[in-house]
């Protein structure tokens, strides 16, 4: 594939994530954060099959180990786990 051939894919940021799962399958919404009091704008929805979603999910934090390895550890905004409901498992390792 040449430089040409990516002029039709669109190449987004996003600061904004909504997942949505059912036995079938998941969606991903992602979106840019418009003010405080305003919902995300969004940008592209992704459908995936469950077993594409542990894919993507394992070499994601793959990815942030290797980029943490190779620049520095990420640092986020005290309470953020707690906040998503989420626990930072990778700093154990």
């Amino acid at each position: 594939m040449g430089p040409n051939d990516y002029e039709d894919i669109p190449d987004l940021y996003t600061d904004s994530v909504n997942f949505t799962t059912n036995v079938y399958g998941f969606t991903v919404e992602f979106g840019l954060m418009q003010g405080q009091d305003q919902p995300p704008q969004t940008l592209a929805v992704m459908r995936m099959s469950p077993q594409f979603a542990k894919i993507m999910s394992l070499l994601m934090r793959k990815n942030v180990q290797e980029y943490e390895k190779r620049i520095g550890t990420i640092i986020l905004p005290e309470g953020l786990y707690q906040d998503l409901g989420i626990v930072d498992d990778m700093a154990e390792e």
